[in-house]
């Protein structure tokens, strides 16, 4: 199961009392891996407000009638009235965010009573490569997580384990706590781990003595790819809370 299913699993998608539609909000949803994941889990009708800075979501949901797109800055309130949601789905905001408890302060508003938001980030500190070099792959990981790429305004990457110290900035109730780091043994330019090794020489490219090694170190990951002896991992952390009845 990915990482997506998972998050599908723990949304709880069981149709409401009364058989009304269940109103989910995807927050960050991007090309739409997780709310695809929704809709294909779902055993009821539900409604998926696809929440981002940007109309990048896929064509195939951009025109689902399930789905509806919402443009928004999640720095800002988000755009929904007092207690509408049924659920909030937010995986890998938190980071990027000026404020995050202000974020779960903001779920919190729209959840109705017994409403859960589930609460999902990679912890990129626990970036698992494997690799020639160990040492080099402690510093150039350290350097990734360190570093705020140029297109976004912030970044933490040490998100995944905040993630319940956030809970505490609305009155929610925990209902579970969830880790995973699925093993991936992929290295191309559709596999997270080549976009972590993109921000890895990203971090370092101003660096005249890890830029080099570096790019020698990627070059060393395609080799144990095509050896099939890479792997890759990184733990991802979901907290599931629910707003009280």
């Amino acid at each position: 199961m990915g990482r997506h299913e998972r998050i599908a699993e723990l949304t709880d998608l069981a149709a409401p009392e009364g058989g009304r539609t269940l109103e989910i909000a995807d927050l960050a949803t991007g090309y739409g891996r997780t709310a695809r994941a929704v809709l294909a889990a779902a055993p009821g009708p539900v409604r998926i407000h696809a929440v981002d800075t940007g109309p990048i979501i896929d064509d195939d949901l951009l025109h689902d009638p399930r789905v509806r797109p919402v443009l928004a800055d999640l720095d800002e309130p988000l755009p929904f009235a007092d207690a509408v949601l049924d659920r909030v789905i937010s995986v890998n905001v938190a980071e990027h965010l000026a404020d995050p408890r202000a974020h779960v302060a903001e779920c919190y508003r729209v959840l109705r009573p017994g409403g859960l938001l589930v609460l999902m980030h990679s912890d990129w500190d626990t970036t698992l490569v494997s690799s020639d070099d160990d040492a080099l792959t402690r510093r150039l990981v350290d350097r990734f997580v360190a570093a705020v790429p140029s297109w976004v305004a912030r970044a933490d990457g040490f998100m995944g384990r905040k993630l319940l110290g956030l809970a505490t900035a609305a009155p929610f109730e925990v209902v579970t706590v969830e880790t995973w780091a699925d093993g991936h043994r992929r290295f191309d330019e559709d596999s997270v781990a080549w976009k972590v090794a993109r921000g890895v020489l990203a971090a370092v490219a101003d660096d005249p003595e890890l830029a080099p090694r570096a790019a020698e170190w990627v070059q060393g990951l395609h080799r144990y790819a095509e050896e099939g002896r890479f792997l890759f991992a990184v733990t991802d952390v979901a907290v599931v809370l629910r707003r009280p009845v």
